[in-house]
């Protein structure tokens, strides 16, 4: 696309070949020139950023989301992770604690996320610990916490002393960003759907919000059998979201075709990898950053697909603060999954060495 200076200059040209000298810029004709130029310029970036809107590999926004909808596909929304609270407290009550529904915990510190049960609890008599379900207050990725991270009580039962988290919260995501929505729809072009192939199966269980991954496996029990592997985002899809993929596709199977819908198998994978820093990052920031880069890696696997180790590698230093790194352990070399397994991180370990 011309820029503005290149449409004014040959505006000024051709006026000058027609009437036999340049136009002065103070002059009425200069300025005249130089408004229409902007004009024109204006008019091609609108023209040129409609083109950009009409094709899949080039939309962005609204306009993106406008193409995949002909295609049958929507934006992932942002989904709260979810996990279970532990209430606890020393010793055993003479009666039974309510703990309600709603009652909000949090990870310690000032901007620590929250979490709230999801249903009402009883710590019965002679009992010292009642475990909830609960989500994060808010959805997001940074909803999504280790094992014990949560240990402030916000809102407190009677009766409660304390809680934790004895299971890591797992699920949350932020808006499906363009590129991802992008991918999704460009695959969609390249394997199409005939109401009886792989593509068809896969392609309605990625419409449901909660499945971020999805793996078919044709006649996986004989034949007329479809077996299909769910996964959420770093995590396997919970049971609620298994239900309604089941139904859904229970009443668009083929005749005499058994559809057998489960969550993927979770494979723990810790992560152990020594850096060096570059100069001028602390090791602290360098060890933030580099966690991030892991868990983002994870939280992109899809069910079936292995962990690669040069694909971690170019995460970590995609980052920018690392000079060197060797992953270590178990992390130091590929690790295959099955079809119907979802690579998962368990725990990331951060050490810092010289070279």
């Amino acid at each position: 696309m011309e820029t503005y200076e290149e449409i004014l200059s040959r505006m000024q040209e051709k006026f000058a070949e027609l009437a036999g000298y340049p136009a002065d810029e103070a002059s009425d004709i200069g300025i005249r020139l130089r408004v229409l130029a902007g004009e024109i310029y204006s008019l091609t970036a609108s023209m040129n950023w409609l083109e950009q809107q009409l094709f899949a590999q080039t939309a962005q926004g609204e306009l993106l989301d406008l193409r995949a909808q002909e295609r049958g596909i929507k934006r992932r929304a942002a989904q709260a992770a979810s996990g279970v609270l532990l209430f606890s407290r020393a010793k055993p009550l003479w009666y039974r604690a309510v703990i309600d529904k709603g009652t909000v915990c949090a990870v310690p510190g000032e901007d620590g996320e929250r979490y709230v049960t999801t249903e009402e609890a009883i710590l019965a008599v002679g009992d010292t610990s009642v475990t909830v379900p609960a989500k994060a207050e808010k959805p997001g990725k940074h909803g999504n916490a280790a094992v014990g991270a949560v240990t402030t009580l916000v809102t407190v039962p009677p009766g409660i002393e304390q809680v934790t988290n004895p299971k890591a919260f797992t699920g949350g995501m932020d808006e499906e960003g363009d590129e991802s929505l992008r991918s999704r729809l460009t695959q969609s072009y390249t394997a199409l759907s005939n109401g009886t192939n792989a593509a068809f199966y896969r392609e309605q269980a990625l419409k449901d919000e909660g499945v971020f991954s999805a793996n078919v496996i044709p006649k996986e029990k004989g034949l007329g059998t479809v077996g299909i592997y769910l996964g959420a985002n770093g995590a396997p899809a919970d049971s609620d979201t298994v239900q309604r993929v089941q139904q859904s596709l229970q009443a668009l199977r083929e005749i005499n075709v058994l559809v057998t819908v489960a969550a993927a198998e979770a494979v723990a994978c810790p992560v152990t990898v020594n850096v060096a820093p570059r100069a001028g990052f602390s090791f602290e920031m360098v060890s933030s950053q580099v966690e991030s880069a892991v868990q983002k890696y994870f939280a992109g696997l899809g069910v079936g697909e292995p962990v690669r180790t040069a694909a971690l590698y170019a995460e970590i230093f995609a980052t920018g603060t690392v000079e060197n790194c060797v992953l270590t352990g178990s992390a130091a070399v590929d690790r295959p999954v099955k079809a119907n397994q979802l690579a998962v991180l368990q725990s990331i370990q951060v050490q810092e060495t010289d070279s």
